[in-house]
């Protein structure tokens, strides 16, 4: 087993007062001059139970490891304890700020103990700018008031801002916060895939939009509107799997060992015209009748179709054809006529479509599939979902 002495759990929320300590505490970090391993917590977790339920896993703690991220576990019964070094979080942070033209001030908008909330406090800390944070309710009219704050503290007039797809989605409908969005120099996008139309539609506003692949295993985006950023490799198997390579790429799992060279990702892609497509996760694919069917294929075409407000896709089980492409909508009145007006071949089309108020989320941006396969399943079980 591995020594766990250093571990320390903290709680870290959205509010100025912790925010300010995590850029201090950052600063040590990225500058060698603390040991202690930093494992942030959300607001509603028991710091005690979190760090026993560590500390039990745990089996693989390097020296350079200061910092330990937990992924959301979307798919999985919990998420994996990710360990970073300070030299990999520099090499994102400077990778970054070489791709989007320099230091900024940030506003902080996402949780601060996931990775994307996370590097907003890294990056203003190492740039020495300030972050400017939403506290409480992440409304529309906060980020506005925000961003306007920001771009008084920052000489440069260089501001940044980290959102989720349904963050940017409350905003575009908030003409005070469209305009606000436009003064960024820089909106990173990511934590979910963003629908072409809402970018379209932001990019068409002026606002500047930057869409990002990545994840907690690579410090975060590491993949900015398709192009790696500056020492990032990207190999696709004859599958599509992606693998990815780099500075920024960690340590490895405390739950598991070491990552080696290249870290092969659960995501499946594509290149097109020289950038790299996310089509989804491999273990989302949907097999049905021997065709491979990608969920977020699907779900974007049943949310072209006008007849629902937002849409997962999953695969439920099936005696005749393994599995049958299930999708789960919100905001439909007919959920009857997404079968027929969707624009696919009709192999491809939901057999099933099932109603809800909400669609079950882990950390911002994250679906929460596991959550969204067992109320697809009941409905069917119940008979509210309709079926072909």
């Amino acid at each position: 087993m591995a020594e766990t002495a250093r571990l320390h759990v903290v709680r870290v929320e959205r509010t100025q007062a912790d925010v300010d300590w995590l850029t201090e505490r950052l600063r040590k970090f990225l500058h060698g001059s603390t040991r202690s391993v930093l494992v942030p917590a959300g607001g509603e977790e028991n710091l005690v139970a979190t760090l026993e339920n560590i500390e039990r896993r745990t089996v693989f703690l390097p020296d350079e490891v200061g910092l330990v991220l937990r992924t959301s576990g979307s798919t999985s019964a919990h998420g994996r304890l990710v360990g970073i070094s300070a030299s990999q979080l520099l090499a994102s942070i400077n990778a970054t700020d070489a791709r989007l033209g320099g230091a900024g001030t940030w506003v902080l908008a996402l949780p601060p103990h996931h990775i994307a909330g996370l590097q907003v406090v890294a990056r203003a800390a190492v740039g020495d700018r300030s972050v400017v944070v939403v506290e409480g309710k992440v409304t529309p009219g906060a980020l506005a008031e925000a961003i306007d704050a920001a771009v008084q503290k920052d000489p440069k007039d260089r501001v940044y801002l980290s959102l989720v797809p349904t963050q940017l989605t409350d905003c575009m409908g908030d003409p005070v916060a469209r305009v606000a969005l436009a003064r960024c120099a820089a909106i990173l996008v990511g934590g979910a895939a963003a629908s072409p139309e809402l970018v379209a539609e932001a990019r068409a506003a002026g606002i500047p939009i930057v869409l990002t692949y990545g994840m907690s295993e690579t410090c975060g985006g590491c993949v900015y509107d398709g192009v790696p950023l500056d020492g990032v490799q990207v190999s696709l198997d004859e599958d599509g799997r992606v693998s990815l390579s780099g500075p920024m790429v960690m340590s490895g799992y405390l739950d598991e060992g070491p990552t080696g060279q290249w870290y092969r990702t659960g995501d499946i892609a594509h290149w097109q015209d020289g950038r790299l497509v996310v089509d989804g996760r491999a273990d989302d694919l949907i097999i049905s009748g021997g065709l491979k069917i990608s969920p977020g294929h699907v779900a974007h075409a049943v949310t072209s179709t006008g007849l629902a407000a937002e849409c997962v896709v999953v695969g439920l089980p099936d005696e005749r054809w393994g599995q049958v492409v299930t999708a789960v909508v919100t905001g439909c009145a007919e959920p009857h006529r997404v079968r027929e007006a969707v624009d696919l071949p009709r192999q491809l089309r939901p057999q099933v479509v099932v109603t809800a108020e909400a669609i079950p989320m882990l950390a911002p941006g994250k679906v929460d599939r596991r959550e969204v396969i067992r109320l697809a399943e009941q409905a069917r079980a119940e008979g509210s979902a309709w079926t072909r």
